[in-house]
């Protein structure tokens, strides 16, 4: 009965102690620097006015992309439906 307690008491130290190893080795990931978002907006409707979508990008917040960037974005890509399909 005690080796099976002193067997999860190590299984538990080694699993914090690898886990605090892999973080302090690999880190927390890459952090992105902040968008300027009038720099941002004005990107996204160049590249949507060359009809270069790759090129779009948002700023990214905690529960995804800011919704006022996307709207803007996707009234811009509507704006220019009448103009595609007279082509």
């Amino acid at each position: 009965m005690i080796s099976w307690l002193l067997l999860i008491i190590l299984l538990l130290a080694l699993t914090v102690l690898g886990t605090w190893f892999w973080g302090s080795v690999f880190g927390r990931g890459e952090l992105l620097a902040p968008l300027d978002p009038a720099d941002t907006r004005e990107a996204n409707l160049r590249a949507v006015a060359e009809g270069d979508i790759d090129a779009v990008q948002f700023e990214i917040v905690p529960r995804g992309y800011r919704p006022e960037q996307v709207d803007e974005v996707i009234a811009a890509l509507v704006a220019r439906l009448p103009e595609s399909k007279k082509d």
